[in-house]
């Protein structure tokens, strides 16, 4: 895990400092080693946080043994033993790093290498002879990869502040706000919201040639690999096991410790009961987890989880005066929207994982994606069934009104309404308040298109939120907050051969006696604690709605919404803003995102736009940014 930078074209000297400056707003992704490299048409920068080969031969920029291919590459490519057998034939390797199996990959398979990798990456390869450039994103955007052009030049960069250190100007996006506060829709395509900065897609590549442009295409898309079960129904629990198991296997590996972020439900506790069905769990392995105390603690089942295996969960507190004091270093951090009150508390996981010496800490994001794991799904899938007079209608309807603990007809309500809903919470809440918006907002349709291209509404809701929706936006601010502390956060079950599985499964295995994700359950028969296996899922997962209701964050809200700046960015109905939030605190309505989007809009413009980010640097860690890593310059090519 590392951060990467550059300028492509004629460079010029001031090229070189600006590389310098675009680095060193990248020490925290990289705080073992800065580097960078000059060639003819580019000047290439590196930040390593050392995971694999910690020795100085893993160091980047890295440069093919004949001098023509350099290469600059954040992530982790997991199945780098397995390539590296097959490559070794042809290759003779300098070091036992990843990094150089990647680049050895490209050199023999050109962009076919990304069919070939397991792993989560963003990379450039420059090549010194032609003058072009290939750049890459993982399947599924774990690793980010930022892009401008000015003056000719492509500068890019694993985040956008090295974009305006570097001299890009910083806009606010327009249309990019107003598709998040109309449609709840953000992260979903190339734009950022930065004007005139954008970003490689999920599942992306890119040409660049000198003095041309940059051309993307799509080399991963997930709907297109789903295809007939490869499996039985009686051979699925123990195919998803397997592949599960696997997925943890290559995701343990490292040269340094490792930790899991240990929630109270399914999906983390299934990370550690893979981890422990692949051999790789011991007792240098720590669980870190949050809790915010009161009627909404999941202490009982994250020790449950941990007591299972063997293990102690460090568990870390979050009040509503860490959520107040976490905004503005958390958007400066981040870029862009907030996910709410728990992805705030992640940070404070990713401090404390931090303090306790782990480097590597493992995620479990990704089940209730691939494996029907959230109730608006669970809707769909009852909806279809009811629509068309399916003979499992009956029971599926029983099933559901009991594992949700609602009526029948709520059931059967909810799942109809399911088949035209619009953009809801995981929950089927409504997301946003049209009422609350400046009347030029309110009949804007630039919402990102849903993709449709399996026919069936259920998987293609999956494919949605792996590829558009959700996992985007989820990455974004999972490796924003893991990279803000030096640490290396991994996503074993966005494997996309388990993501790939799970898709190809018939839909009525995910939701077998009204479980969400009942084929993941089943699998991890005997692997897990019982009573978290069989949970029902927990939608609610923190008081954030309670916590902007009452001090410190009622004051704070209030105080935003009545100030000049709020009113001035003509994105909101000021009065009705004010009528809306005290009707909220008197508990009016059920989902909390519209007044979260009023903090997200005012706290990134107040920092981004209003004010300078980088000469008022407000990082989560500022630690991380005092200590300076061994750097250098190095002229190559000429």
């Amino acid at each position: 895990m590392c951060g990467i930078a550059g300028i492509l074209g004629p460079v010029t000297p001031d090229d070189h400092d600006r590389v310098r400056r675009m680095t060193q707003m990248l020490r925290h992704r990289g705080p073992n080693a800065i580097r960078s490299t000059v060639h003819s048409g580019a000047v290439l920068g590196h930040t390593r946080l050392s995971i694999i080969d910690l020795s100085d031969r893993g160091l980047q920029p890295m440069t093919s043994a004949d001098g023509r291919h350099v290469m600059v590459f954040n992530g982790e490519i997991y199945n780098y033993r397995e390539l590296r057998a097959d490559l070794a034939r042809d290759t003779r390797f300098q070091s036992a790093s990843d990094s150089e199996v990647l680049l050895a990959a490209y050199r023999r398979w050109g962009a076919d290498c990304l069919d070939r990798l397991i792993g989560m990456f963003a990379f450039c390869i420059f090549d010194t002879v032609e003058h072009t450039a290939f750049f890459a994103r993982d399947r599924f955007g774990q690793k980010p990869l930022f892009f401008a052009e000015q003056h000719g030049k492509l500068l890019f960069a694993s985040e956008i502040k090295p974009l305006l250190a570097a001299g890009v100007p910083a806009t606010s996006d327009a249309a990019t706000w107003a598709r998040y506060l109309r449609h709840a829709s953000y992260d979903d395509g190339p734009a950022t919201y930065f004007a005139g900065i954008s970003q490689l897609e999920p599942g992306e590549c890119a040409d660049y040639a000198e003095p041309g442009r940059l051309v993307r295409r799509r080399y991963y898309d997930v709907a297109a690999t789903i295809s007939e079960p490869q499996v039985t129904r009686a051979q699925a629990p123990a195919a998803v096991r397997e592949c599960l198991v696997d997925a943890a296997r290559l995701h343990m590996r490292s040269d340094v410790p490792v930790g899991v972020s240990l929630s109270g439900g399914l999906d983390s506790s299934a990370l550690l009961a893979t981890i422990d069905l692949a051999g790789e769990l011991h007792d240098g392995v720590q669980c870190v987890s949050v809790d915010f105390g009161g009627d909404l603690t999941e202490r009982p089942w994250i020790e449950a989880a941990a007591d299972h295996h063997g293990l102690q969960a460090h568990i870390v507190g979050y009040t509503p005066q860490d959520f107040r004091a976490d905004i503005t270093p958390m958007m400066w951090q981040l870029e862009g929207p907030l996910g709410g009150l728990m992805n705030c508390a992640l940070g404070a996981v990713m401090a404390h994982a931090q303090q306790c010496g782990i480097t590597v800490i493992q995620d479990g994001t990704g089940l209730d994606e691939a494996f029907g794991g959230y109730r608006n799904h669970h809707n769909l899938y009852l909806g279809r069934l009811i629509a068309a007079q399916d003979p499992a209608a009956d029971t599926a309807l029983r099933d559901y009104a009991r594992n949700w603990q609602v009526s029948e007809a709520q059931a059967r309500s909810d799942g109809l309404a399911a088949l035209h809903a619009k953009s809801t919470a995981i929950d089927g809440t409504s997301l946003v308040n049209e009422k609350v918006l400046h009347p030029r907002l309110r009949n804007v349709e630039n919402a990102a298109t849903v993709p449709t291209p399996t026919g069936d509404p259920l998987r293609d809701a999956f494919v949605d939120y792996l590829q558009v929706r959700k996992i985007p936006r989820n990455t974004r601010m999972k490796d924003r907050l893991s990279m803000a502390y030096g640490l290396e956060l991994r996503l074993p079950f966005l494997d996309h051969r388990l993501v790939e599985l799970a898709l190809s499964l018939p839909a009525d295995l995910l939701f077998l006696h009204g479980r969400s994700k009942s084929i993941l359950r089943e699998a991890l028969t005997g692997a897990m604690a019982e009573d978290v296996r069989l949970a029902a899922k927990r939608s609610i997962q923190a008081p954030q709605g309670d916590w902007l209701r009452r001090q410190p964050m009622r004051g704070y809200v209030q105080d935003l919404i009545a100030s000049q700046s709020f009113a001035d960015r003509g994105l909101f109905d000021v009065a009705a803003a004010r009528t809306a939030f005290a009707e909220f605190v008197d508990g009016a309505y059920d989902n909390s995102f519209f007044v979260w989007q009023w903090i997200n809009v005012e706290a990134w413009h107040r920092i981004f736009i209003d004010g300078d980010p980088i000469a008022t640097q407000t990082p989560l860690h500022p630690g991380i940014w005092t200590a300076e890593p061994a750097g250098s310059l190095a002229a190559v090519g000429g």
